[in-house]
């Protein structure tokens, strides 16, 4: 070992050095992020980003209910109007925010940012879908319909009838709509609403055949291709397809932010397990189990797709049948896929007999399913949910798997399988139960009864870990891995935030989401158990 190797991991044990290292490296990510955030002012239009700084304000106007018809129109809506650049579609999704103005004093004013930025006729139009946005039994409802009907058609017309529709959720009437506008040939979004409309409305045949229009032919994405094969019930394509659209789909930005929070859990793992060198056999296992885990989500949400095709049954919101349809559904199938891909990792570390192995290696398999997990959950949160998913759900699925791996390996060692299925049970009982106080929101302690199930549940899983830890080899501390590893995807949070909504809104938005999960912090601090110094 190098001497900077040795000097760090001896003062990886010191409480002064731990949060020393924690706070340059959010000061450093909070300077790069604010260097982020102005190039991205100089180089993007200001205005689109000072709407969004708006949006991402939970004391907004338009999300606190308080927008009244005397109330002047914010800076950053006048700003995002001036700027020469819009289009009708960056208009259209500002819908919320420009239409409660169209129906007050400010009208005029609107008008008037609208009149500079497009002919009179798209205005016309565009004013009349704002007010029958806010006032639907307006007459404005009518000029645009009665516009559709015009010979040649104005463009826009049937658009903004079919946005209309599909803001309340008419999606077969909205259809016909979309499709109308799609005739005109730069009307590219029009026809990708009017196969959205279709999906929506499960006319998967009608579906199938507009698509052999050549207009259309480019939308025959791998997402639509695997709703058609659904709705066919034809399981053999939804096999072939479903793993090209999950990997085709991934979202890069939010899947780098998961992988760093990966590489942390990883990291602690290998620490747990004594595994010094990442160039072992072991750690090449663990890579592998990792692997297998990310792609253990690919069975688990076919069976997703059967149950629904098949059962298609949904919470309803009561406690009992959902708790039932967690259990049942999502933690048998989720459980299930991860011990299947754990089991050929099982049946060789049987044999060799070393449990702590056997019980990292299963955590890395649930490693690998919730950093798949999350990319989809960050992409839904604007990546918001990375330091709270860190702390839970990555664990959670770590805790879960590895003790239905370490109990898999002594059943096989052992020939005997009653104290796995006993584990097993277990396993998928809690964590339907952990998903079900989630989910249930007129069930105030929900969330206070899941922390408490993930809180035994990951002790259970320390006093195991404990049980099979073999040798103590001196090594990097834990406290430390964690607390820098946590601070590392707060970094990567605040850059990637600051690189769209600036820094300011970023660290507004960041700190309530990890201020809400410092209990957890303390829950693994008294689980490493270790003894630091100053």
């Amino acid at each position: 070992m190098t001497q900077w190797r040795r000097v760090l991991r001896e003062q990886s044990y010191s409480r002064s050095f731990i949060w020393k290292t924690a706070i340059a490296i959010l000061l450093g990510s909070i300077a790069l992020g604010g260097l982020v955030d102005l190039v991205v002012r100089f180089q993007s239009r200001p205005s689109t980003q000072e709407l969004a700084i708006d949006i991402a304000n939970s004391e907004f106007q338009y999300f606190n209910g308080s927008l009244r018809d005397d109330q002047n129109i914010p800076p950053s809506l006048i700003e995002f109007l001036h700027n020469p650049e819009i289009t009708v579609e960056d208009a259209l999704s500002a819908t919320s925010y420009i239409a409660p103005h169209f129906i007050g004093p400010n009208q005029t004013q609107i008008s008037q940012l609208l009149f500079q930025r497009f002919d009179d006729q798209t205005v016309a139009l565009l004013r009349d879908y704002f007010i029958a946005t806010s006032r639907p039994k307006s007459p404005s409802r009518e000029r645009l319909e009665q516009s559709a009907l015009f010979e040649p058609t104005p463009r826009y017309a049937n658009r903004l009838i079919g946005e209309l529709e599909l803001n309340a959720r008419q999606y077969n009437r909205a259809y016909p709509y979309f499709k109308r506008e799609g005739l005109f040939p730069e009307a590219e979004k029009s026809r990708q609403l009017a196969v959205a409309m279709l999906v929506y409305g499960e006319r998967f045949d009608e579906l199938s055949e507009l698509l052999t229009d050549p207009a259309y032919e480019s939308y025959k994405t791998t997402s639509i291709k695997l709703d058609i094969a659904i709705h066919q019930l034809n399981w053999w394509n939804v096999a072939k397809t479903l793993p090209i659209k999950m990997f085709s789909n991934i979202d890069w930005k939010m899947a780098t932010i998961a992988l760093i929070a990966a590489l942390v859990w990883a990291a602690l793992l290998l620490r747990l397990g004594q595994i010094e060198s990442w160039r072992s056999r072991t750690s090449g296992l663990c890579l592998l189990a990792f692997i297998a885990g990310w792609l253990s989500a690919i069975p688990t949400v076919f069976l997703v797709i059967l149950q629904d095709a098949y059962l298609g049954y949904k919470p309803n919101g009561e406690l009992i049948p959902t708790i039932a349809y967690y259990i049942g559904g999502v933690g048998l199938r989720e459980e299930f896929c991860k011990i299947i891909f754990f089991l050929p990792f099982a049946f060789s570390l049987a044999r060799k007999g070393v449990e702590l192995e056997s019980m990292i290696i299963a955590s890395f398999i649930g490693l690998g399913f919730a950093a798949e997990e999350n990319v989809s959950y960050f992409s839904n949160s604007f990546a918001l949910a990375a330091p709270a998913r860190f702390l839970t759900a990555n664990f959670f699925h770590i805790s879960l798997t590895g003790m239905g791996g370490l109990f898999l390996c002594r059943a096989i060692r052992k020939s005997n399988y009653n104290d796995f299925l006993y584990v097993f049970g277990i396993i998928v009982v809690v964590h339907g139960v952990y998903n079900s106080f989630l989910s249930l929101p007129q069930f105030q302690e929900g969330y206070f009864f899941a922390m408490i199930t993930y809180i035994l549940m990951s002790m259970y899983y320390f006093r195991e870990l404990n049980g099979v830890t073999y040798r103590n080899t001196p090594s990097y501390s834990l406290s430390f891995i964690f607390v820098s590893g946590l601070c590392l995807i707060l970094a990567s949070l605040i850059i990637f935030q600051s690189s769209q909504v600036g820094i300011a809104s970023a660290l507004k938005i960041i700190v309530p989401e990890t201020v809400g999960s410092i209990i957890m912090i303390f829950m693994f601090f008294r689980e490493f158990n270790e003894a630091l110094g100053e």
